[in-house]
């Protein structure tokens, strides 16, 4: 019996969180589409958490994406998104614990929809003293039945011997049909995806005394509240700024790119792809600037 037909029983026999750990491009977006059609064919229900949020396949990039499919597919995108978190940015570093929060809720959800197995990709941050804390931080506060670490020459096994006991954990070896892919590809490839995402935003004004400051915006190293951003942060910096808006429970309703500030009365005004605000409760204040274009602009720091 191979690896991957001995990962796959052993998933079937004891059914819970399964959560993919590798590096770049070594196919774990690819492996977590194939366990959970392999799931549904086997008559189970699945779930599957889109963590990855730089190459974000449920979801726009920036986010935690929920997906909870009935037929199998060869692309994860293919099964659309039922819920999205709003992490803010589409490296992981300085937004993780938005990252573990929405991986977390997104698990909940899953398990009231009744998923037996839930498969959750992750970024390919995991080599270094920082990914590696992160991610043995995210996989403790996790706690998954699985986790399958798919490796070229033993890369996360830093990772690995520093979870505990009770998570089985599965080696596999990429496919030989994978290919690694160029940050510009890669940056390109996320670029479509917010243009696409943006293909039919249209201005939408916002009060900011009337909506909840869901988080604070960080700038020059320090935290600023809502109240005084546009005092505070300059208009150039606030430009093009990826924000969340959010329901009352912080769900994501849709992505906005600022596109104007108005501190006198103040509200900023955003693109985002929705009809109306309505259902709208909350702002997040994201860390990456993107244009409707697609095009990102650099971070707010």
């Amino acid at each position: 019996m191979d690896a991957w037909t001995r990962t796959l029983e052993a998933i079937l026999d004891a059914p819970g969180v399964v959560v993919m750990l590798g590096a770049v491009d070594v196919g774990k977006t690819t492996t977590a589409t194939a366990i959970a059609s392999a799931v549904i064919l086997a008559n189970r229900r699945t779930a599957v958490v889109d963590t990855d949020v730089g190459q974000s396949d449920i979801g726009p990039p920036t986010t935690v994406g929920l997906a909870v499919p009935r037929r199998p597919a060869r692309q994860m995108r293919e099964w659309g998104t039922l819920a999205a978190f709003f992490v803010g940015d589409t490296s992981p570093r300085d937004v993780y614990p938005y990252l573990i929060e929405g991986a977390i809720r997104s698990i909940e959800e899953a398990r009231a929809r009744r998923a037996e197995v839930i498969v959750m990709d992750t970024t390919g941050w995991v080599e270094g003293a920082a990914a590696v804390a992160a991610k043995t931080r995210k996989l403790r506060r996790i706690d998954p039945q699985h986790v399958v670490a798919i490796q070229r020459h033993g890369e996360v096994e830093p990772i690995l011997e520093r979870l505990p006991r009770r998570i089985a954990v599965h080696r596999l070896r990429p496919s030989p049909r994978v290919r690694r892919r160029s940050r510009h590809v890669r940056r390109a490839a996320r670029a479509r995806r917010f243009q696409q995402y943006f293909l039919r935003a249209r201005p939408h004004t916002l009060p900011l005394e009337t909506l909840l400051a869901d988080r604070l915006a960080v700038y020059e190293g320090r935290e600023v509240p809502q109240a005084r951003m546009l005092t505070v942060i300059p208009a150039w910096a606030l430009q093009h700024l990826l924000v969340g808006l959010a329901d009352r429970e912080g769900w994501l309703r849709a992505l906005g790119s600022v596109v104007e500030t108005a501190p006198a009365q103040r509200t900023v005004t955003v693109m985002a792809p929705v009809r109306s605000l309505a259902g709208v409760s909350a702002l997040q204040w994201g860390v990456l600037r993107v244009a409707p274009s697609g095009i990102e602009g650099g971070r707010l720091t």
